[in-house]
Order: C-alpha cells, then sequence, then structure tokens
C-alpha cells in the first residue's frame, strides 16, 4: 500500500490537500539574489544561541538536528506541470536537496537553508504553483548511500538500506529536564532479506509528502517559512519520547503526520 500525502491550504476543506496560501516580495530580482533560489527560514526559531532554541507550550526546547529532504521539484505554467531541476551543488543533486538548519548558528555555519532551482526569472514570473515532496524517490531512498553523491550520502539521515532516509529529522531536548524528543518520517514497512539489503517493491508507508504551493506571476524573490513548532503542535513533548519509523496510525506518530497533512508548516514567508 503506497501512502503519499498531499499538502495544499485552500478553502474547501472538503478537499484532501490543502494548498499552503502566502505571500511573497515582488519586484526584479536584486544582485544577491539568483534566479530559482527560494530561501528558508526557520519561524519562532531563536538563532542568537547555539543549539537554536523555540517555545513550545510555554517551556524552552533545543533544537539539536533538523533536517529535510525535498525533491522533484515542479512548476505550473499555463495548467500543465513543468519539471524542474535542482542545481548541482554539495546539499543538491538534479532532482533531491537537503535542507540543514541546526549547524547554521555555530560560529562557523555549517548547513543549508535554501532552495536552488535551476530556473530562469522568466520562466519563474509565469508560474502559478511550486510543487516538490518532502522525501525522496524509491530507487534514491534505497540505493547504497556509500555510492551516491552528496547530499545522498549523509549518514545522520539515514536509516538503514532497507528502511532508506530520513526524510525529515527532529531532535529537540528540553535543556531544564534533559528530556528528549525526537521526529524521524521515512518510509516503513519495507520488505527485504535483511537490514542491509534494499526492497524489490515499494513500501507499504512510502511516507512522502507532496507540498503544493501557490505562486503569484511575477513574483520572481520567494521566500519559504518552516515553523517547528507547528510540525509538534498538539504534541505532549514532555511525555512522550517522539516517533521514529513507526506506524503513522500509532501513538505520537498520527498527530505527527496530521500537522504535516493539514498544518501550514511550510508556508511562503
Amino acid at each position: 500500500m503506497e501512502f503519499i500525502m498531499a499538502i495544499s491550504k485552500i478553502r474547501l476543506a472538503a478537499l484532501v490537500a490543502i494548498v499552503l496560501l502566502g505571500a511573497s516580495g515582488c519586484g526584479p530580482l536584486t544582485d544577491s539574489r539568483k534566479a530559482g533560489e527560494i530561501p528558508v527560514h526557520l519561524s519562532g526559531v531563536n538563532d542568537s544561541v547555539c543549539p537554536m532554541t523555540m517555545s513550545v507550550s510555554n517551556r524552552d526546547w533545543q533544537i539539536n538536528y533538523l533536517g529535510v529532504y525535498v525533491s522533484n521539484p515542479e512548476v505550473r505554467i499555463d495548467g500543465r506541470w513543468q519539471a524542474l531541476n535542482f542545481q548541482k551543488n554539495d546539499w543538491q543533486t538534479k532532482k533531491v536537496a537537503l535542507l540543514k538548519f541546526h549547524g547554521m548558528c555555530e560560529e562557523t555555519p555549517e548547513g543549508n537553508t535554501r532552495l536552488l532551482l535551476d530556473a530562469s526569472e522568466k520562466l519563474m514570473k509565469l508560474a502559478t504553483n511550486l510543487r516538490f515532496t518532502i522525501g525522496l524517490p524509491f530507487e534514491q531512498n534505497h540505493a547504497n548511500p556509500l555510492s551516491q553523491p552528496s547530499p545522498l550520502n549523509d549518514s545522520s539521515m539515514f536509516w538503514s538500506w532497507q528502511a532508506g532516509h530520513k526524510f525529515i529529522r527532529l531532535d529537540l531536548t528540553n535543556p531544564d529536564t534533559q528530556h528528549n524528543f525526537s521526529y524521524h518520517l521515512g518510509s516503513i514497512g519495507c520488505e527485504s532479506d535483511a537490514p542491509v539489503r534494499p526492497p524489490e517493491k515499494a513500501c507499504a508507508f512510502t511516507n512522502r509528502v507532496e507540498m503544493i504551493l501557490p505562486m503569484t506571476q511575477l513574483d520572481t524573490e520567494l521566500d519559504l517559512s518552516l515553523s517547528v513548532s507547528t510540525m509538534v503542535a498538539q504534541v505532549a513533548l514532555p511525555q512522550t519520547e517522539g516517533c521514529k519509523f513507526d506506524p503513522p496510525s500509532e501513538g505520537v506518530c498520527k498527530q505527527l503526520l496530521h500537522n504535516l497533512l493539514h498544518r501550514p508548516w511550510l508556508d511562503w514567508e
């Protein structure tokens, strides 16, 4: 059974997907902004300290790790979806990008907080929607990470050859109680002869999240805002250790999945 989640935010609640609404600054590209460049900012986070902190239910939490895989970018032009590539660098292949935030507070920042599309300003001005996937395609998810290009060879975002990569990895600590909370989202129900062998068919729950965001034509300077507190909304963090590759219907995983599906945790700034 394939379990692919679509997120959008529109007014008709009866629709399964919710299109994330928002707006970004308009006008011509500045000298510092490349065509197709989309910075991703954390909202509600104190990044003046390291580790970064945020407040949830009047409690402070340290962000020890936050990484997100994004894949298969597309834009809608004249009603048709057009596949795009990412610009290749240490954080992106043509079809996969890795966002990593927690190391950006270091004296020497290490991480990636932008998506860089291989798209011209002219093309971006024609687009009315942006679509991408949180997660990895089956082939990349279950390939040998030792032979894959960066960022697919990041061992900290890898679970096992059988299960694949962590599409989202969030690790929090309450500094007062030293209680740890983790949310590791990835494909589950993957069958193979051993954990060190890849599956031959799709996992029971792929857990890829499809995002569809509206775009205003002629807007080219686009910024995304990621809210960690929205990701963990309605979850009693002090009373649970989180969700690590557990079925989406069990325990706290159900609420976390609900948040990814129905709350604007990733939105235009």
